[in-house]
């Protein structure tokens, strides 16, 4: 039989440093755009609308891979949640047989 086993306490941290590391990861973006929009102060040409306008439509990527994140992150949530109710009940169940 094959075993599985779950640190549900460490998978719940993991879950707690992926979002931490999502709202970082959102911060830097944010500062990349800023970055590239306040370029409209220094280079006033077709060529930099352009390419500013090529990066915004890119960061619209930025919420949708942070959305995808922190599904990950409530997946295992869920995970832990699922296995905890899931033992609780088993080990009552198994009290029963006593």
């Amino acid at each position: 039989m094959s075993q599985i086993r779950i640190a549900l306490d460490e998978v719940q941290q993991i879950a707690e440093n992926i979002r931490v590391c999502n709202i970082n990861l959102e911060d830097v973006l944010d500062y990349v755009c800023q970055l590239m929009n306040g370029l409209r102060t220094v280079w006033v040409s077709e060529g930099s609308e352009e390419l500013i306008a090529r990066f915004n439509a890119f960061s619209r990527r930025f919420t949708d891979e942070s959305e995808t994140i922190e599904s990950y992150a409530a997946f295992l949530d869920y995970t832990v949640a699922s296995y905890a109710t899931h033992e609780s009940a088993i080990k009552a169940n198994a009290a029963n047989f006593n």
